[in-house]
């Protein structure tokens, strides 16, 4: 840090009129502008780089050059260098080469640039931008070494969000993915980047942000302009939001302001304040411009049919919309009719944004993470309960106090730290109608008397929520349940055997309904149709005795590691809709060690051409 103060004899130290310049450091600062397309973040660079007011020798690098278009005045007024990074995203793809451009940058003594912008692409997530500026081990190995390392040559200074004030409510309400409605530069093949959905990276973008700059507001009502500040305010709290028209703004707010910490950046969400906070804030601001949050609390596990049914009015479930081919948000089938939504509206309020904890009925030994953004919403797991686990695996409990406070939430309560902690964000919300259909989605008394979380059998709850992997991984029987719209996954690792012994047809209403059950298994996701298993007809043949030994099939490449076991209802009438926690399968197992491990063959067959090659038979 000494060297970074004896420059004083060095003449670039003097400080501008309006005091931005600072002095030359051994570390060049960054400033990362993101927003979508059409959000004026062009018009502000242009404006950056024509100031006379900042004094600063600027070096750019551009993500996608397609808009950028800087014209023979602003080149002579400005002192610069443009670098184009193509075909892929800084975030991702184009990491390395963002990392060895900045380098060349800061080695240039030639130009002894003072500062850099980067105009990212429209799907850049800045996180993950901003991760190549800290301590990464993705990056230590896109860098090569740590000398080479970002952080040792550049600064992240601050990190700028531009959004449309005039597109913003529908940029969170959109089901589109970015690739229908912007041409990015972005080339659509390269890993799917354009796949990405507008309401999820509209909420990223905003909520890593440092400066949040609401462009366009010539564009939009002051009421407008209010309710969105607001809105930007609450899914973070800790930006700075800045108005502008045509991207003009007082420099100082976005240039070597030192704003960014990846600790702080982190945290800044609205969701994670709230829920360290535990209670919402500016209360008055909230009932003026109807912007709201709340935070749902329950010590009972969701019923997932039931919980699925309530969500899917609202919101499109990820794993649905990601196979879906959305074009028409108004059409959508999976979150029904505009009018429709105007309804829910009416009676529930807008929720833009809602993360948090959840707690599954029949996922017991999984924390599930619960992450809505706009009209899309997954519900996912993400680890064991910290109260099946040792203190020495709590992952991110560092400190005696975020020990503790895990503690505390398990201390005194028959089920750990198993909880819902959900925060929801929107307009009009209706806390009350909301967390009562929440409350209802919960397990009864009654369900809960019956609820053995040590020994439910997979699947026992009807669950149409993104499926659970189950693992074959240590000797034991095994029972799921499968029904329509409710698959089993499973892995069998290597040095283990799964063998499917026993199909039964279970229902709970009149046969009459269904022709017939079959059931299939399948590689993977990918295959409609697999091997047919068996074909069970109700009061005919309800039951299906096999032996099906089933082995790993790791090494044809992790994509293909998964099977799957299907059920498809064959309905009497076609017409007719057929509830999923009617009809279920059960199915019967085992897990079993291999006499050998996959080693011991490979050992062997090592052994083998050894042997033949000192007979003079070496295979070729």
């Amino acid at each position: 840090m000494a060297k970074r103060k004896n420059n004083s004899n060095n003449n670039r130290n003097k400080k501008t009129k309006n005091g931005i310049k600072e002095s030359k450091k051994s570390r060049i600062p960054v400033t990362i502008l993101s927003g979508f397309l059409g959000s004026g973040k062009t018009t502000l660079l242009k404006f950056i780089l024509g100031s006379p007011d900042h004094g600063l020798k600027i070096a750019v690098i551009v993500n996608d050059m397609a808009e950028l278009n800087i014209d023979g005045q602003t080149i002579s007024r400005t002192k610069k260098e443009v670098i184009t990074l193509e075909n892929g995203c800084i975030c991702c793809t184009l990491r390395g080469d963002l990392i060895q451009e900045i380098q060349r940058i800061q080695n240039d003594t030639t130009n002894n640039f003072d500062y850099v912008v980067i105009e990212s692409t429209g799907i850049a997530e800045p996180q993950q931008v901003a991760e190549s500026f800290c301590v990464d081990p993705d990056t230590m190995a896109l860098a090569g070494n740590d000398e080479t390392m970002l952080w040792n040559s550049a600064r992240l200074d601050t990190c700028v969000t531009v959004v449309d004030a005039a597109n913003f409510a529908d940029y969170l309400s959109s089901l589109k993915r970015f690739q229908d409605v912007f041409h990015d530069g972005l080339d659509d093949s390269e890993e799917g980047e354009g796949e990405k959905s507008i309401s999820e990276l509209m909420v990223e973008q905003v909520e890593f942000s440092n400066a949040i700059i609401l462009n366009k507001i010539d564009l939009v009502s002051e009421e407008k302009i209010e309710v969105t500040k607001r809105l930007i305010r609450t899914l973070n709290p800790k930006a700075k939001v800045l108005t502008a028209s045509y991207g003009k703004i007082d420099l100082k707010e976005i240039l070597n302001t030192r704003m960014f910490s990846l600790e702080s950046a982190s945290k800044s969400p609205g969701w994670l304040v709230s829920l360290e906070n535990g209670a919402k804030a500016d209360v008055g601001e909230a009932d003026e411009y109807g912007v709201d949050s709340f935070i749902f609390r329950a010590r009972k596990p969701f019923h997932p049919l039931r919980l699925h049914n309530f969500l899917k009015q609202f919101f499109c479930f990820a794993h649905d919309w990601i196979v879906s081919d959305t074009t028409d948000d108004t059409s959508d089938k999976n979150v029904g009719s505009l009018k429709l939504r105007k309804e829910l509206d009416n009676q529930y309020g807008s929720i833009l944004r809602s993360k948090g904890t959840c707690w599954i009925a029949g996922r017991d030994q999984h924390e599930m993470e619960w992450a809505q953004a706009g009209r899309i919403v997954q519900i996912t797991p993400v680890a064991p309960w910290y109260c099946l686990q040792s203190i020495e695996e709590w992952d991110i409990a560092d400190t005696d106090e975020e020990r503790e406070k895990i503690q505390k939430k398990i201390d005194g309560h028959a089920y750990g730290d198993r909880c819902q902690e959900v925060v929801l964000i929107g307009t009009n919300l209706q806390q009350n109608a909301i967390e009562k259909k929440l409350r209802d989605c919960l397990l009864t008394d009654f369900e809960m008397k019956n609820h053995d979380i040590e020994n439910l059998p997979i699947g026992s709850y009807p669950d149409p929520l993104k499926p659970i992997l189950v693992s074959c991984d240590n000797a034991s029987s095994l029972f799921m349940i499968a029904r329509k719209g409710q698959d089993q996954h499973f892995r069998v690792v290597p040095g283990f055997q799964l063998t499917l012994t026993s199909l039964a047809l279970n229902y709970q209403e009149d046969s009459d309904h269904i022709r017939a059950v079959k059931v299939w298994l399948d590689p993977n996701d990918a295959v409609s149709k697999g091997i047919l298993l068996a074909t069970l007809r109700p009061c005919t043949c309800e039951q299906h005795a096999l032996s099906l030994p089933l082995l790993s099939n790791d090494e044809v490449g992790e994509k293909t590691t998964l099977s799957r076991i299907r059920i498809e209802l064959i309905p009497k009438n076609k017409r007719q809709e057929i509830p999923m926690d009617i009809f279920e399968v059960h199915i019967s197992g085992n897990v079993e060690p291999l006499p050998y491990s996959p080693a011991d063959f490979e050992e062997d067959e090592e052994e083998m051409d050894e042997e033949e090659c000192d007979t003079g038979n070496c295979p070729q």
